[in-house]
Parts: structure tokens; C-alpha cells; sequence
């Protein structure tokens, strides 16, 4: 059995020495191509593209200003803790990028003190006839972040209607997991092709998309799980 726990503080996002504050508009970043509703104002989430070197990017130890540290929810099944951010934590990078550093599927860190194992939630390979009811599988962004589990945030029905409007942004369920217009990286190949990756969120809460391995886009990112055995 899954329990949610709570939100929680942990950690920060270290770029080149300095911690990043948390994205205060964690959505897509440039609106030239692709903007979700009419008046909307770019997202502010960190670019790996501008900086594609991985020894300039880390999670680190809690910083002391509290506005800093990165929010989680925090559950727990069979004796572990599943952290998984509530925001994406950068954008314009690839699944391949993250894959490159240990990112997809596992990579052992240490924050204040703690073992953690960073990975990509699982997100199924196979989408539902309808991509706003997610994968025909079981998967942890169906039930962590999809309100599966009890006490989670839920979604409601009108988080799942087309086409995005301000109510999306503004929903109790966007604001506790960020989904709107910020499209995550999860850890499976699509079934149905072979450099395409699972990604989800955007246009919903459980919204099933893919996109090509290598790709670097202003509305796709990095949004990680910390695994911490108990």
C-alpha cells in the first residue's frame, strides 16, 4: 500500500556555484511557437541548453534561505520514501542528457546527509485511445501524480478538458504539481517507436505525450524522483 505524506522541503538546484530558486512560473519558456492561452507570460524554469555541461549542474544540500530549498511530495511504500519534485527543474533538456548522467534511471546522491537514488518516475509505454487518461499501464506518474493514492492531491474533471485555458493554471491541482504547460520526462521507451520517450503533463495532469530521445525544448524537462530506503 502507497501513503502520501506530505509536501516537504529538500535540497537545491546548484548552477555554476549558485542555487537556483524554484521556477516561480514553471512553464513552458518561450512562447513564440507554442503558447497555451492568450496573454500568458513565459516560463522562468532553469535552460540546460544555455549550459549543456553536467559538472555545472546539481542537486545540492538545503540551502539556508528556505526559498530556495525544491518542494516534494513525499510517499512511502515498502519501506521507502518517493520524493518526486512538484515542478519541473529545468527545461531544454534531452531524455538523451539525462540518460548520459544516470538521471533515467538511477544515480546515487547524497543531500544533507541523506541517500537518495535520482531517477525518472515511471510514466507506462503505451498510451490510453484517450492521451488525457494516460498509459494502458500501471505507473508511478498515474498514481503520484495522477491522485491515485489516498490523501494525494487530486485532479478534477475540468483539469483534463481541452483546450488549456487560465483555470488550468490556476486549479488546486496544477498548483500542487505544476503540470500546466511543463511536459516531464519519465523513464520508458514509447512501445511504438524506437527513438521516441515517454513525457507527461502539459496539456493536463495525466496527459500521455512522446517526444524524439534527443531533443532539446523549451516545454520538456526535467522533473526528478529521489528514492530514499527507510
Amino acid at each position: 500500500m502507497i501513503k502520501y505524506i506530505g509536501l516537504r522541503k529538500l535540497g537545491g538546484l546548484l548552477h555554476s556555484g549558485q542555487v537556483l530558486a524554484p521556477a516561480s512560473k514553471p512553464w513552458i519558456t518561450d512562447l513564440s511557437m507554442l503558447c497555451p492561452f492568450e496573454g500568458l507570460k513565459p516560463g522562468n524554469i532553469p535552460e540546460f541548453e544555455a549550459d549543456p555541461n553536467w559538472e555545472n549542474w546539481s542537486l545540492t544540500d538545503s540551502p539556508e534561505d528556505p526559498s530556495k530549498r525544491l518542494k516534494w511530495h513525499v510517499f512511502e511504500r515498502d519501506g521507502s520514501h518517493y520524493h518526486v519534485a512538484d515542478r519541473m527543474l529545468m527545461t531544454r533538456v534531452s531524455w538523451k542528457d539525462l540518460d548520459e548522467v544516470g538521471y533515467v534511471s538511477g544515480k546515487h546522491l547524497v543531500i544533507d546527509g541523506r541517500q537518495f537514488r535520482c531517477r525518472l518516475l515511471t510514466g507506462g509505454d503505451t498510451p490510453c485511445k484517450d492521451p488525457y487518461h494516460g498509459a494502458t499501464q500501471r505507473n508511478e506518474w498515474d498514481i503520484f501524480v495522477g491522485g491515485a493514492v489516498l490523501n494525494a492531491p487530486k485532479p478534477e474533471r475540468a483539469d483534463h478538458r481541452s483546450p488549456l485555458r487560465p483555470d488550468h493554471l490556476r486549479s488546486a491541482h496544477n498548483r500542487s504539481w505544476n503540470w500546466f504547460g511543463a511536459v516531464s520526462w519519465t523513464a520508458e521507451p514509447v512501445a511504438s517507436r524506437a527513438d521516441g520517450r515517454v513525457c507527461r503533463g502539459y496539456h493536463g495532469p495525466t496527459y500521455f505525450y512522446v517526444n524524439t530521445v534527443d531533443h532539446r525544448h523549451e516545454d520538456i524537462g526535467w522533473r526528478p524522483l529521489l528514492e530514499e530506503e527507510l
